[in-house]
């Protein structure tokens, strides 16, 4: 392969040709749209070199040609389609991806994973997330398949993948730096696959995670979990596909992306211990589901909203967790709300007043909010005061219930039997 990368000339999509040093570079230095190519027809490989490195592939491509045309089953083309990795090409085709991967990555890397997929080792991805709300101090490895790290403030030094993402005359660049980000790693089909699979390959399947212990872990509902054991507002808002090296076998790769407006709020810190409890409270989540909602919306008043909006949120966050067995009865529910909160999180008798006035000025607010268009408070300190304690009893109220993985039963709670207890390093 060495011969065929040292003599080889590219082309690129303005048609500019050179050769492999300066493919290098371009790939080196990001430039993708200086090292993308249109199609094989871009990569020239002297006829004697090329007739050598086919003579080399043919005996351990032939499991994956198909019998009738010859065309090698590419797998690659399952990632990112035919612009990027043509799905049946012939081995002087295959051979010229290979050559650019190896101009590009160098021959012995390019070799390496010829070497994996031709084993039927699945092709490795990773899903990367941009998240507000939450940055680290430093790489977060410290769960098999899943990485949580802080961009730096230099664009150049992002990974490739956000990268050639970014539009370079985008003048927005600092909402990326200093963004956390959520990778998770995943298997994808293999990069060659036998011709009997041929039509199994026709049908479209995303990466699997590599984890099985993962296996339910999405951006959505890890970031509800990360907003509960951080205590504050979490969200994604940018999301892709990373092929790291693999990236060099194409020859012009998408860059699709999801992306969606979220709130903007101030970042917390979160640790590796942190990351640890967010995916145990995950687990639990993820069996327990009647709190649903009130976690939802308890998310939502910890937007970065106008106060008058986090108030309507957080009351009906606080029914929901607090008197989700009420069926449409009204009463007095204010009443209901706090003393039911107050005995299961006070531990005393002041604590339990204390909780109990401050879940029902809670409610009072948001009910002024909702008939009158405004809270009736003292002043403005008060109301903060007040909405900031109720969010925080309600967060400890949906971790004990969670933790205890059932809903209690009320008429024994405020009898005084208790309900549970978090570990205070959890709350």
């Amino acid at each position: 392969m060495a011969r065929a990368v040292q003599c080889a000339q590219f082309r690129n999509v303005y048609g500019i040709r050179f050769g492999s040093p300066v493919m290098r570079e371009f790939y080196a230095n990001k430039r993708k749209s200086d090292y993308s190519l249109s199609n094989t027809e871009a990569i020239t490989v002297s006829s004697g070199a090329l007739t050598e490195l086919v003579a080399e592939l043919g005996p351990h491509l032939a499991p994956y040609r198909l019998p009738e045309s010859g065309a090698v089953c590419n797998g690659l083309y399952h990632l990112t389609g035919s612009l990027a990795s043509p799905r049946l090409p012939s081995v002087e085709d295959y051979a010229r991806i290979l050559v650019v991967a190896a101009a590009r990555i160098g021959s012995e890397r390019a070799a390496e994973f010829l070497m994996e997929w031709l084993e039927g080792v699945p092709v490795r991805v990773w899903s990367c997330t941009l998240l507000k709300g939450v940055i680290t101090d430093g790489p977060l490895g410290s769960i098999d398949g899943l990485h949580l790290e802080t961009l730096p403030s230099s664009g150049d030094q992002f990974p490739r993948s956000l990268f050639v993402r970014i539009d370079e005359h985008d003048i927005r660049h600092e909402q990326y730096s200093h963004r956390a980000m959520l990778s998770i790693e995943h298997d994808s089909r293999p990069g060659l696959y036998l011709p009997s699979r041929e039509r199994d390959m026709r049908v479209p399947q995303l990466p699997t995670i590599r984890n099985p212990e993962l296996s339910s872990v999405s951006p959505d509902s890890l970031c509800r979990s990360m907003s509960i054991e951080a205590d504050n507002y979490i969200d994604w808002f940018m999301q892709w596909w990373d092929y790291r090296d693999v990236d060099a076998f194409f020859l012009n790769a998408g860059l699709s992306s999801a992306r969606r407006e979220t709130h903007d709020p101030s970042p917390v810190h979160m640790t590796k211990e942190q990351l640890v409890r967010c995916l145990e409270l995950h687990k639990l989540l993820d069996r327990f589901r009647k709190l649903d909602s009130g976690i939802a919306r308890w998310i939502r008043s910890r937007r970065p909203l106008g106060r008058y909006e986090q108030l309507v949120e957080l009351r009906i966050a606080l029914e929901s967790v607090l008197l989700s067995d009420d069926r449409g009865i009204v009463g007095e529910k204010r009443h209901r709300l706090g003393m039911r909160g107050a005995w299961l999180l006070g531990e005393s008798f002041e604590t339990r007043k204390e909780h109990f006035r401050t879940l029902r000025d809670a409610y009072d607010f948001a009910s002024s909010v909702i008939h009158a268009g405004r809270p009736k408070a003292k002043n403005k300190e008060h109301l903060l005061t007040v909405t900031r304690a109720a969010q925080d009893l309600c967060r400890k109220a949906i971790l004990r219930i969670v933790r205890n993985g059932a809903m209690p039963d009320w008429s024994d709670v405020v009898l005084g039997k208790g309900f549970g207890r978090v570990p205070e390093d959890s709350v």
